[in-house]
């Protein structure tokens, strides 16, 4: 473990008001967009505040040259990139924690003495803890334990969310993971194996395993109607352009099917019975 101990830094857009509240916690610039754009757009057009607090700023993503031109490094390409996805997704805040991006396992960013990975996780959890306690959030939303696809980074903050969520004085009514349905990563592991690939090196540095991502996926418990911020999400997205933000292939008569709904797993307090239709409406989404 290293004894890096970074101070976080706050962008704030606006000061927090007394509505209900909604804190996102991951890892890299671009998790909350290509992860939950549609639920923080839902969010605010239900007039929740949304803080992202983003514990790395993307430092070892593979970025194309073109996108560099203008930025010292990738470190201030991603900012940028996170500061304008800020306000495509109108967050009130987002506080980086100013970790270092871990990478894949196996690389040597992963032993670098100021990568999230090596920092210790009750450090990590305690900085995470304070924001929680000063915002007072409704909604937490964080990585399953696999953290999506196996990242370490996810995976890190996943357990230094949990940790925070145990240690803090303000106890959050409605705790989620994010998640989403297997069923397509089902089919591209078939067409995979049909084809002679390895469904267990895939994406463009073959680090990904998506048998065991499907594998891991945490049940949906609950689903989040977003039809009606399509435009922004793919807005949101698109601010991510390094990461390959424009994920708008699917044709727009196809976008309500593709993008309209987002998943989650619910895991404080526990969903009993039929999955939840969550419309951030405090008394009324809540009732199972």
């Amino acid at each position: 473990m290293s004894d890096y101990c970074p101070q976080p830094t706050s962008h704030i857009r606006r000061p927090l008001a007394d509505v209900p509240r909604m804190v996102v916690v991951y890892a890299h610039p671009d998790d909350e967009a290509f992860g939950n754009a549609g639920t923080i757009l839902a969010a605010r057009a239900a007039g929740v505040e949304v803080h992202y607090i983003c514990a790395t700023r993307g430092e070892c993503g593979t970025v194309d040259a073109q996108y560099l031109h203008d930025y010292a490094d990738v470190k201030a390409l991603r900012t940028a990139e996170q500061l304008a996805a800020a306000d495509a997704l109108d967050l009130g805040a987002v506080h980086f924690l100013n970790y270092r991006d871990s990478n894949m396992p196996g690389t040597p960013d992963n032993q670098h003495p100021e990568a999230l990975v090596q920092a210790p996780m009750t450090q990590v959890a305690q900085t995470i803890a304070a924001f929680i306690d000063d915002i007072q959030p409704t909604y937490v939303i964080t990585f399953p334990p696999y953290g999506g696809y196996g990242h370490p980074d996810h995976i890190a903050v996943h357990h230094a969310t949990l940790a925070a969520l145990a240690a803090t004085t303000w106890q959050v009514p409605f705790v989620y993971y994010s998640t989403f349905s297997t069923t397509l990563l089902r089919i591209i592991i078939g067409v995979m194996r049909v084809t002679g690939r390895n469904p267990r090196a895939f994406g463009r540095n073959g680090d990904i395993d998506i048998v065991r991502v499907a594998e891991e996926a945490t049940p949906i418990t609950t689903v989040v109607p977003c039809t009606h911020v399509i435009p922004a999400k793919i807005a949101a997205w698109n601010c991510h352009a390094s990461q390959g933000g424009g994920m708008t292939r699917v044709p727009r008569w196809a976008w309500r099917w593709f993008y309209g709904v987002e998943h989650l797993t619910r895991v404080h307090p526990t969903v009993r019975g039929e999955k939840e239709i969550l419309r951030f409406d405090y008394d009324t989404a809540h009732r199972s």
